[in-house]
């Protein structure tokens, strides 16, 4: 016999991945997913469950209310507090013995967490589990569950899958990267008609109390740059009732204008809120026949809004930012103090925007791994390797991310300066690599006593940077040599080099290497995320030196700086 399971959570990806976690676990179950408040009693009222699992909150409704709903109606049946952050307030009675908390990051324990409350339970208010035996191995998910919570099945379209998945991941990769609104929505108009295989797709933006259609990309004209009220589109339905409309035939469904759709090719559609608990927008995608969209289709529409959303919150926070330093500027032009705050808020709005990249990318990469585990027998070498390069991306994203956060640190962190032994520093890091790639025969020379009164995490991270960016292009020279020592200007002011006979670059281009994001190779070339540079700028900066790069494409390149008041003028290498 199933258990019969109720849970609530506003997010889908976390209706799946407790489903995934329960199979995983042999757990054999028939689950009902909800979303809000009216759909959870309305469940609670309608029929018993074996076991309630509910979010710690939902927008609107709070774990406290569901639990309490769940003891009015239900008082007997466990409930399970399964949450990203669990809210403390949310504790069951001493007394009640059939609660449980449990954090999203240990699903694994699921199973047996509800083995638990289920024995607490009091007697003859559960039902024996269907729990394979220890010694069988976990049942293949060869077949998507009954109800709301269903996933993909793998079979015959784990090709679509993870062709959609990949083009969820470019899709995201290019948001995070957009710094204006007309970027965001030519992104998201081609992303969608992608992702759900249609023959057009529209961005509509919220004004007012109407909806404005921003942006097409469909087979012929749709409505781009009309405005029609909230009330009479149905792009203004999904924003006011907060929820995706799926609409297999328009003219069989009561919210569609049919004389506005008539002259277009439409026949089914779907539209999806930007922001689910204050739309800003919808994304729309049509086609131009009859078609019900897929459980696939709406979860990767959903994940692409929600990537809108964080998207479009950056933009507008980076183009107030800017505005307001602007503003200031002009307003206390010498005022260093004031240019000092903005600086701070620019490296918070770096640190937030990275941080809320990396919760999409997690879910990704979650998902991938557990179609490759699942579907490992049923994937051709072609399926592997699409997610394989799915895989490769996620891992850029988060090292780039890793390195905006490095990036946004650099600021804030307490300067300590002490006497640093950089030969010693250098050598460590070498002996790093060299670990790294046996395989390399590469040349190293670092003299002694080289040293210098800096900080010396800071300066570790300056070095760090340097020894690998020559350790990387010089990786495909033979005879490779990495060259590190001082040299001092005609004042007798000491700089230190770290020099190599690499790739090299054109020397015009080298003012565009401290920028964030600007690489003069490409990632098949060398790999990397073309951040490192701009945090050893900002690192001598701050001990009041200065960096610069010579080089010749194909004969290496020298990074020289200095640390104190920035030279007059200083010698090449």
């Amino acid at each position: 016999m199933k258990l019969r399971i109720l849970h609530l959570d506003d997010n889908p990806d976390d209706h799946e991945l407790v489903r995934l976690a329960l199979a995983r676990a042999g757990l054999h179950c028939d689950i009902e997913a909800v979303s809000n408040r009216d759909g959870y009693v309305s469940a609670l009222e309608r029929e018993p469950f074996d076991v309630i699992i509910s979010d710690s909150g939902i927008p609107g409704y709070d774990g406290n209310a569901a639990m309490s709903a769940a003891r009015d109606s239900r008082p007997a049946t466990p409930f399970i507090v399964v949450s990203g952050g669990v809210d403390p307030r949310i504790a069951p009675e001493p007394e009640d013995h059939a609660c449980a908390r449990l954090p999203k990051t240990e699903l694994s324990r699921l199973a047996s967490v509800i083995d638990t409350v289920r024995r607490r339970a009091p007697k003859g208010a559960t039902r024996p589990l269907s729990i394979a035996s220890a010694a069988a191995p976990a049942p293949r998910i060869d077949a998507p569950p009954s109800g709301p919570a269903a996933g993909a099945a793998a079979g015959p379209s784990d090709g679509a899958h993870v062709a959609g998945m990949k083009h969820l991941v470019d899709a995201v990769q290019q948001l995070s990267l957009a710094r204006d609104l007309q970027t965001v929505m030519d992104i998201v108009r081609h992303a969608a008609r992608r992702l759900a295989g249609s023959d057009g797709a529209t961005f509509v933006l919220r004004d007012g109390d109407r909806c404005f259609y921003a942006e097409e990309d469909a087979i012929s004209p749709l409505w781009k740059g009309q405005r029609f009220p909230l009330s009479a589109c149905i792009s203004g339905w999904a924003m006011l009732n907060r929820r995706a409309a799926i609409i297999p035939d328009i003219y069989q469904d009561s919210r569609i204008p049919h004389d506005a759709y008539r002259p277009t090719f439409v026949k089914s559609l779907m539209m999806t809120p930007i922001r689910t608990s204050a739309p800003i927008g919808a994304i729309g995608v049509y086609w131009a026949r009859n078609h019900e969209a897929t459980h696939e289709e709406i979860e990767l529409l959903r994940a692409l809004a929600d990537s809108t959303c964080v998207a479009i919150e950056s933009v507008d926070l980076l183009e107030n930012l800017e505005k307001r330093v602007a503003e200031r500027t002009r307003e206390v032009r010498e005022s260093s103090a004031e240019l000092e705050v903005l600086n701070q808020e620019l490296e918070a709005f770096c640190h937030s925007a990275a941080h809320d990249l990396r919760p999409p990318l997690s879910t990704i990469d979650g998902f991938t791994q557990a179609l490759l585990e699942d579907s490992r027998g049923s994937l051709d070498d072609a399926g592997r390797a699409h997610l394989g390069r799915i895989t490769g991306a996620v891992e850029r994203m988060q090292a780039l991310i890793g390195d905006l956060l490095t990036l946004s640190r650099i600021v804030r962190l307490p300067m300590n300066p002490v006497q640093v032994d950089l030969s010693q520093m250098a050598r460590e890091i070498i002996d790093g690599h060299r670990t790294a790639s046996p395989e390399r025969k590469v040349e190293v020379s670092i003299p002694g006593g080289l040293a210098a009164e800096a900080d010396a995490g800071l300066l570790r991270i300056v070095l760090e940077n340097l020894l690998s960016n020559a350790w990387k292009y010089s990786s495909k020279t033979e005879a490779a040599r990495i060259e590190v020592g001082t040299e001092s200007d005609a004042a007798g002011r000491k700089s230190y080099f770290v020099r190599d006979n690499g790739a090299g670059f054109d020397s015009q281009c080298a003012s565009k290497l401290f920028s964030p994001f600007q690489r003069l190779h490409t990632q098949s070339q060398f790999p990397g995320t073309g951040v490192g540079l701009s945090t050893v700028k900002r690192i001598v900066h701050r001990h009041g030196g200065k960096i610069w790069a010579t080089a010749d494409i194909g004969k290496g390149a020298c990074f020289q700086f200095t640390l104190g008041p920035a030279p007059g003028s200083l010698r090449s290498c």
